[in-house]
């Protein structure tokens, strides 16, 4: 059978795992994707069920207009609540460690039953002070999305780790995509607060998908070192490879797509290029379309070409995808073709990414590792999205990509130094 034909007959026995991360040699072959009975439910599920927690966040991009005028706020202030509550759904992600051996199932499921408790919330708020804590407590319970996903994905396709993570942020950029036009006929036809229960709705559709839907983990031996000792989260994380990979993912965070991409690039269109407000649209739903296929492709080039390999490939090429992007000036057609480019690459670097750092982890300690991962990548990664608003101010828009495009040449430096190739461990 081919890579992308079921295999129902029940449980196959793993092939050896190869180091494709750092492996010197290509890949001819990938192994097969889908292995085990459940595999096929188990991907589609935890892509489906990320899209719908995008919902959330898109969704109220949408309303926050709105909801300005409604309550008659300015925007530093809900600037400044959405600044905590990133930081507070961001830095939660720690905790992944925390949950034991509780099943993927239970935790995606109250995360995104949690989420729709908040939109309604939201949407019955009489003045901002309700919303503003409805919507920390949205940040609050939708942090485990990242870490126990990834876990979970990541445990149970070893040998396609780069794929079907890629799979994970493909359907988190399709719930991105897909939701606002949504949530702008309801506003249209109903008003914001009706679009709230809407995205509520879907939310607790979501809940049931996964809490039905996704398979049980295998069972998970206890992570042990090379003596067949237990190994801790703190010995990991001291791993040299793996302080390099951290490192590497605060730093990238200057460029990375779902981040400071997402925040500047319309603003660059519309701000610091002037265009229509259809034509940003339009590009910006250009990019966001490239931004699901890319890690697509991505992660199934890097289980077959290496993992490694492909992450600071996509950082050099990446790069200069950006900094071509922010001095493209007002053509349009050039605007769009290079925004592809940066929707294939800049979006494919978190997926490529946190497959590599699975490479380095331990069997059994995989959620425990994400959780500190997507905490440091994306908690204190977070700061980037100040750093990069300061440096428009000071310089433009044009020095504001060529900051992100350092973020990534520096970056592609620390992974090809700190993970030399054929080091990496393969536990």
């Amino acid at each position: 059978m081919n890579e992308e034909t079921l295999r129902e007959e029940g449980p196959q026995p793993p092939d050896p795992v190869r180091p494709s991360s750092g492996s010197a040699s290509t890949a001819r072959r990938s192994p097969a994707l889908l292995r085990q009975r459940g595999d096929a439910r188990a991907l589609a599920v935890m892509t489906a069920g990320h899209a719908v927690q995008h919902f959330y966040v898109a969704g109220l991009a949408v309303v926050y207009p709105f909801v300005v005028a409604s309550f008659h706020l300015s925007y530093a202030l809900l600037g400044a609540v959405l600044t905590g509550a990133g930081l507070a759904g961001g830095l939660l992600q720690g905790a992944a460690g925390f949950l034991g051996r509780t099943r993927a199932r239970m935790v995606l499921s109250a995360q995104n039953a949690g989420m729709a408790v908040s939109a309604l919330l939201g949407a019955a708020a009489p003045g901002f002070g309700l919303f503003a804590w409805a919507r920390v407590l949205g940040a609050v319970v939708s942090w485990p999305q990242h870490p126990v996903g990834s876990a979970y994905l990541s445990e149970r396709f070893p040998q396609r780790r780069a794929t079907v993570l890629s799979w994970h942020t493909a359907g988190g950029s399709l719930g991105t995509v897909s939701i606002p036009l949504v949530v702008s006929v309801v506003i249209a036809t109903a008003g914001w607060r009706w679009a709230l229960v809407a995205l509520a709705v879907a939310l607790g559709a979501g809940a049931l998908l996964v809490g039905a839907g996704l398979p049980s983990e295998h069972p998970r031996p206890a992570a042990a070192g090379a003596k067949g000792e237990a190994v801790s989260l703190r010995q990991l994380l001291s791993r040299r490879p793996v302080v390099a990979v951290l490192a590497a993912s605060t730093i990238a965070a200057g460029g990375r797509g779902l981040g400071t991409l997402s925040t500047y690039i319309p603003a660059d269109l519309r701000t610091g290029l002037h265009l229509p407000v259809i034509t940003v649209g339009v590009l910006f739903t250009v990019i966001m379309a490239a931004s699901v296929a890319g890690p697509l492709v991505g992660g199934s080039l890097a289980d077959r070409f290496g993992r490694r390999r492909a992450l600071i490939m996509t950082y050099v090429v990446g790069a200069t995808a950006l900094v071509a992007f922010g001095y493209a000036g007002h053509d349009t057609a050039l605007l769009a073709g290079l925004g592809v480019a940066v929707g294939l690459l800049a979006y494919t670097e978190s997926p490529l990414l946190q497959a590599v750092f699975s490479d380095l982890t331990d069997q059994g300690t995989a959620r425990a590792a994400f959780g500190a991962f997507f905490a440091i990548a994306y908690g204190v990664g977070s700061l980037w999205t100040a750093v990069i608003g300061w440096v428009i101010d000071a310089a433009g828009f044009p020095a504001a990509f060529a900051v992100m495009a350092g973020s990534f040449v520096v970056a592609a430096v620390v992974i090809a130094v700190g993970t030399p190739s054929g080091t990496l461990e393969k536990r």
